[in-house]
């Protein structure tokens, strides 16, 4: 009775905001052929009580005939902090920056093309900002610690599917949630988040995972991140040819994976109790495998995060490697060398293409309001504290508890050889202990990808991504 009484409350409130909404129609070529779509701009407002909380910004791609059963796709951003809607124009949606391994300058004007490498044929797509990203802000800045919070996070965003699917009669939609990095750990949220109003989830994408914080953070007395970097090292330091490069990738990966667990784990726990000669032959290993001088290795006992290894991979020719991806290096900046990463030089310009992108196409202004790209106060005040986790989230077990609530629920795991922000070891390390019995395994997809953490900006893996994604989507 409660529930019903809320969602009468919660449907009259609505009602007394009718969202002002956007529509412009679009036309796009694929390989199937021509393909009509509706691109749909606005807000939704979110409510708290009897008092508006939020609007949340959205960008909605639709297919141009009626639907109301056809498949969507909800995506989330990383961060926390960053903007939602114009990850639109990176991967996903129809239209998509040019990359720069199609001949993309980091220098203005910027080409947008039509996307063949969509996924709009085979599901309706929602890109939506989160509170005070992109263009959605809180209607109440008293209510902030609420919304920047791992917990209010998802709840609100759980509020917005709920009213995307209302508004616009969706309810019998097959659901899918897409999230890169960050928006992993909202994904896994948000699945079982959403059991709450009865909505089962037929699908869950999720590249560069960030779902269990422990096996990403190195600390002074925590050395799981560090070896699960290991592969990561190896990979790099043979695509810089310092390693074995004779052999193929994937040989070299696994190679990493077995010393990772057989070699550096067992060494790393008893650290004093190794033999200096011990400890000689296995710095020695160690270095040759991430391409790292022996020196360096043993100065600091074989604990090599991204820092101490991006900075000391090209340290004599005065280059800093990318943490992003570790394919790129660049010249290092002796003035400002905390934060210095190459690799962000693949999403420059994307934020000035997205507003041209927004206005001159989608004819859509937000008079008086910024696009925030990206918000580091939101960092700097997000609460990471959860009611089943101490201190530093661990979603992998929520992820565990909507597969077992929903055993037809598929999940896609992309995740890019080069990527030391979340390593691909770390995934295949949570993947590992998420205690399923067998029978689960049919329902995950592993695909990996030759480039970095946002591998969605490196052409080849996009092409290779719209494969894997038509055999997840249809199971072809």
């Amino acid at each position: 009775m409660l529930c019903l009484i809320f969602l009468v409350l919660f449907s009259f409130l609505y009602a007394e905001e009718e969202p002002h909404l956007n529509i412009t129609n679009h036309n796009i070529e694929i390989e199937s052929g021509s393909f009509a779509y509706k691109a749909i701009t606005g807000s939704l407002p979110l409510f708290n009580e009897d008092k508006k909380s939020a609007d949340l910004f959205f960008i909605a791609y639709i297919k141009d005939e009626e639907a109301s059963d056809r498949p969507i796709t909800f995506v989330f951003p990383g961060g926390p902090g960053g903007a939602g809607t114009i990850e639109s124009l990176i991967a996903l949606g129809p239209r998509r920056l040019l990359t720069a391994g199609e001949g993309r300058s980091i220098l203005p004007p910027y080409a947008i093309i039509d996307n063949p490498q969509t996924v709009l044929d085979m599901t309706d797509l929602v890109f939506v900002d989160p509170v005070n990203c992109g263009f959605s802000r809180s209607a109440d800045e008293n209510n902030l610690f609420y919304f920047y919070s791992v917990e209010g996070d998802i709840q609100s965003l759980g509020e917005f599917i709920y009213t995307f699917l209302s508004h616009f009669k969706r309810w019998n939609s097959p659901k899918y949630l897409s999230g890169g990095s960050y928006g992993t750990l909202r994904g896994c949220g948000l699945a079982l988040n959403l059991l709450q109003y009865d909505i089962l989830i037929n699908g869950l994408l999720i590249d560069g995972c960030a779902i269990e914080w422990s096996t990403l953070q190195s600390e002074r007395d925590r050395f799981l991140p560090d070896c699960l970097l290991i592969p990561t090292y190896a990979a790099t330091a043979w695509h810089h040819g310092r390693l074995w490069p004779e052999k193929p990738l994937e040989e070299i990966v696994d190679y990493a994976r077995r010393f990772a667990f057989e070699s550096y784990a067992p060494a790393m726990l008893q650290p004093t109790r190794l033999s200096p000669f011990e400890q000689t032959v296995f710095y020695r290993q160690l270095a040759e495998l991430i391409g790292l001088p022996f020196e360096t290795v043993r100065r600091h006992n074989g604990r090599i995060d991204e820092k101490i290894y991006t900075s000391e991979f090209f340290a004599p020719e005065r280059k800093i490697l990318g943490g992003l991806d570790s394919r790129y290096s660049g010249d290092f900046d002796s003035i400002h060398p905390a934060g210095q990463d190459p690799s962000y030089k693949d999403s420059s310009g994307i934020a000035v293409a997205f507003n041209s992108y927004l206005q001159k196409e989608l004819q859509t202004h937000i008079p008086f309001s910024n696009y925030v790209l990206f918000s580091w106060d939101i960092i700097y005040e997000w609460r990471i504290s959860t009611f089943d986790s101490k201190g530093e989230p661990d979603f992998l077990q929520r992820l565990r508890r909507a597969l077992i609530n929903n055993p037809e629920m598929k999940v896609f795991v992309g995740s890019g050889y080069y990527d030391c922000r979340t390593p691909f070891a770390a995934t295949e390390y949570c993947f590992d202990h998420l205690d399923l019995p067998l029978t689960y395994k049919k329902n995950i997809q592993f695909e990996y990808y030759k480039a970095g953490h946002g591998f969605v900006l490196d052409y080849p893996s996009l092409q290779k991504m719209k494969k894997d994604l038509t055999r997840f989507y249809t199971g072809k």
